[in-house]
């Protein structure tokens, strides 16, 4: 019965200090993954960053086309209607 008891002792001691070890290397795994997730968090940031450059810098091209097509659109319908205003004091003679 003793030698059950001393036995059972011995294994108690070993599975504490295993559960230690692991406890300590899983510590030290957590913070390097902290320190992975950091780098991670900073690098998006980054490409945020050029993303969100990248979409003003296609607005204000948008923003210059539709100028653009607006100023096209309003010559060809003053030339249009130049045209007709010809053509009706022409048809009027």
């Amino acid at each position: 019965m003793d030698f059950l008891l001393l036995l059972l002792a011995v294994f108690g001691i070993i599975l504490i200090i295993t559960l230690i070890i692991l406890c300590v290397r899983l510590n030290f795994t957590l913070s390097r993954i902290n320190l992975l997730l950091d780098d991670v968090n900073e690098k998006m940031e980054v490409v945020d960053q050029v993303f969100t450059l990248v979409s003003k810098v296609t607005s204000s091209i948008n923003l210059v086309n539709d100028k653009i097509a607006g100023m096209i659109t309003s010559v060809i319908t003053s030339l249009i209607t130049k045209i007709k205003k010809k053509k009706e004091e022409e048809e009027e003679f």
